[in-house]
């Protein structure tokens, strides 16, 4: 990595003790978010997401899905990992995808570059369960995704079980049952099926996907989009879920970062 790309992720790396301390706060009731690592909105989306159990009494559940690049109109096709646009129209919204990410990337300070290639993150994200139940999923998705999106994937090898295994460590997972958890056929690969049927059943449409209980109608929502986080926040609100009397429900789309 240059030397300021590793700058970047260090700094942000160094709020990972406060991710911890913000997944395991106390909680009465939880909001499922889907993620995808190769979507960029999904990156952009963790830290604020954060902000939610910062702020209210709910325990986050941060899950993985895997989007498709031929059902989301950005590739014909995902052979040899080059990207095929169906159409110059699809091609155009896949770039204002990318563009309007790398805007909000700005405003959070975290680096961000479109990817080079297209990406296969099923590995990355049974690693993702993996962590998931050592409860270090947050900073092994953002160690990822730092590296992955700050150097256009170019120096991360997102497929590679080696260095999903590197980045396990580094943030302390233990690796014991790693490699029969992620095998084909294995428990992750179960898992994400599962998570799969679940956000169906919510009304899933893409990633960041949110999950919460109404009690006005009584049952649970899904929502697709960033920019609902003032909408579930007022929710919360209204529940008696906040953790002190100063939370605001109000929410910026452009949120630049804790304390802002």
């Amino acid at each position: 990595m240059t030397e300021e790309l590793s700058a970047a992720v260090a700094r942000i790396m160094s709020e990972a003790p406060d991710w911890q301390r913000i997944m395991n706060s106390d909680a009465e009731a939880s909001v499922t978010v889907y993620l995808d690592m190769k979507s960029p909105h999904a990156y952009i989306a963790v830290r604020p997401t954060l902000e939610l159990a910062r702020d209210y009494r709910v325990k986050i559940d941060f899950r993985p899905y895997t989007l498709s690049y031929t059902a989301m109109g950005i590739s014909t096709s995902i052979e040899n990992n080059e990207r095929r646009p169906p159409s110059a129209e699809s091609d155009r919204r896949a770039r204002m995808y990318y563009a309007a990410a790398r805007y909000y990337a700005a405003m959070q300070r975290i680096p961000f570059r479109s990817p080079h290639r297209l990406l296969d993150v099923e590995p990355a994200h049974r690693a993702f369960v993996f962590a998931k139940r050592q409860g270090v999923e947050v900073p092994f998705y953002m160690s990822l995704g730092l590296r992955g999106w700050g150097s256009k994937w170019h120096e991360l090898e997102i497929e590679s079980h080696a260095e999903l295994r590197d980045t396990l460590t580094s943030v302390g997972a233990d690796l014991d049952g790693f490699e029969a958890f992620v095998e084909n056929g294995g428990e992750a690969e179960r898992e994400l099926k599962q998570y799969v049927e679940d956000s169906h059943a919510n009304g899933f449409v893409g990633v960041p996907h949110y999950v919460f209980y109404d009690d006005v109608i009584d049952r649970q929502v899904g929502l697709f989009g960033r920019e609902h986080l003032t909408l579930i926040r007022s929710k919360l609100s209204a529940q008696g879920l906040a953790r002190h009397g100063d939370v605001k429900p109000e929410f910026t789309h452009a949120w630049c970062g804790p304390g802002t």
